[in-house]
């Protein structure tokens, strides 16, 4: 396996566009990284680099000490998925996946014998001798998958491996990916628009937008301290109020729909009478009878796979976990928990 670094990788359109920009990323050896960003971000340029498939017109491309940047791509040694189906139309399933082992000269018994093991651990051991046009959307990708994953490579790219699945496989397929990754130990970098996806799966996420690397960490670093309101978003429920900075002798106050939160951060204190955005998580929400926060229930709902209940916060509508109350009931909650962000949208300081 390989530590696998984009050492400020410059991607240039032929108009100019910077599709990758100054682009540095490090993923360990055995890690799974999760690569999330909006359409056009950047997140299929990171694939293609890694793979070999794009030339890259700055910077370096490392399997752990060696720079591959010039390295055709038959001698990287990588697994690739895409989210469009790339079989073979004239091979069964069966020699889709083996095909990667035959090139290698594996011999048959060997062969059949990992392919019978990938078929069993993606569940398609019933459309091994189709054809790929007699296969499914859902079941090409996962023969797709299962022939990336034969041969164990140095590297696996996962380019939105699941678009295509409905969505009682796509949960399934998360956790047999995961499972097989860690058995595997492969390095391993995933792109995906699915934030439950991301953060169920990664060991590390990096957040790109513009062709640059906006934060990178674990799951629970983006939950708990995203860099901005998009990755906010991206990484949970959220919902934002906004709100207005004042400051008594005893530190900073947050004024918001007709109540105060005391605010131990001093990184307000150049945001004093200015406004700043309130970002509540579900599990920053408490019923509180004492409380001066008042919030009509709405409707029960799901939010990023999250049971919440949403209520009513003068015009907001906020997620807040599950409450025990009747539709139409109002209720006061008490704020534990909470992110400021500028007007930019930029982290303040989180709470």
């Amino acid at each position: 396996m390989a530590t696998v670094t984009l050492s400020a990788v410059d991607r240039i359109a032929p108009d100019g566009t910077r599709i990758l920009d100054s682009m540095s990323l490090t993923v360990a050896d055995g890690e799974l990284m999760v690569i999330v960003g909006p359409s056009g971000s950047g997140k299929t340029s990171i694939i293609r680099a890694i793979a070999g498939l794009d030339p890259i017109d700055r910077g370096a491309v490392l399997f752990d000490t060696d720079d591959v940047t010039k390295v055709e791509v038959r001698r990287r040694d990588v697994g690739i998925v895409f989210q469009s189906h790339a079989l073979f139309p004239t091979y069964s399933a069966r020699d889709n996946v083996a095909f990667p082992l035959k090139v290698r000269s594996m011999d048959a018994a060997s062969i059949r014998k990992r392919v019978d093991a990938e078929a069993r651990a993606l569940g398609i051991e019933g459309v091994m001798d189709r054809w790929p046009r007699h296969l499914s959307a859902g079941h090409q990708q996962l023969v797709q998958i299962a022939r990336a994953l034969v041969r164990v490579p140095n590297v696996l790219l996962l380019d939105e491996p699941m678009a295509n699945l409905d969505q009682p496989t796509r949960k399934r397929l998360r956790e047999d990916l995961k499972e097989l990754q860690r058995g595997y130990g492969v390095t391993t970098i995933y792109v995906t628009n699915d934030p439950v996806e991301a953060m169920f799966m990664a060991d590390r996420i990096a957040a790109i937008e513009g062709g640059r690397l906006v934060q990178v960490g674990t799951p629970e670093e983006l939950y708990a301290r995203p860099a901005d309101t998009h990755i906010a978003w991206l990484t949970g429920p959220i919902s934002f109020l906004e709100a207005e900075v004042s400051r008594d002798s005893d530190g900073y106050w947050l004024t918001v729909e007709g109540f105060r939160i005391r605010a131990w951060s001093p990184e307000l204190r150049s945001h004093v009478g200015h406004a700043v955005r309130l970002g509540l998580r579900p599990d920053g929400l408490r019923l509180e009878p004492d409380s001066p926060l008042v919030a009509k229930v709405l409707a029960p709902s799901f939010e990023s796979g999250m049971p919440v209940t949403r209520v009513q916060i003068g015009e907001t509508v906020v997620a807040v976990h599950e409450l025990e109350a009747e539709r139409g009931a109002e209720v006061r909650l008490a704020v534990d928990a909470y992110l400021i962000f500028d007007d930019s949208g930029q982290l303040i300081a989180a709470v």
